[in-house]
């Protein structure tokens, strides 16, 4: 289940279906989740900047939970591990990422930026944080 963005003032909860694990993918169970600005513009006006929700969103970005399932090139996290999250989603592959400054990467996403849903759900998928070995 999660919080969907399905309209302006309007959230539901509904079923979220998780996309498969990936090889540098881990699952992790929310245990919090915080709201901040950008959900709050999203569920007023259905936008922040150039980012437009144009079909139902999970929203919520900042968030912490306990990993459940990690992909099978994750080396350095285990199940039952406490996590926080980044809400950034880099790419890991470009040199600013692999220079550990993944907060320049061009390609970087975010949680709860359309088309990326957020994490104010029982579980969500992310990428491997800390990189992906070479």
């Amino acid at each position: 289940m999660a919080a969907w963005l399905v309209g302006i003032n309007t959230l539901k909860i509904q079923p979220f279906k998780l996309p498969e694990l990936g090889p540098h993918d881990v699952r992790i169970r929310m245990k919090a989740v915080g709201i901040c600005g950008s959900d709050d513009h999203y569920l007023k006006t259905m936008r922040v900047a150039d980012f437009i929700v144009k079909e139902p969103m999970v929203i919520g970005h900042e968030c912490a939970g306990i990993m459940e399932e990690i992909g099978s090139e994750v080396k350095h996290l285990v199940p039952g591990d406490r996590v926080a999250l980044e809400p950034g989603i880099s790419c890991w592959r470009c040199e600013s990422c692999k220079g550990g400054r993944y907060n320049l990467c061009p390609d970087m996403k975010f949680f709860a930026t359309p088309p990326v849903h957020g994490s104010l759900a029982n579980q969500v998928i992310r990428p491997q944080f800390g990189g992906i070995p070479s």
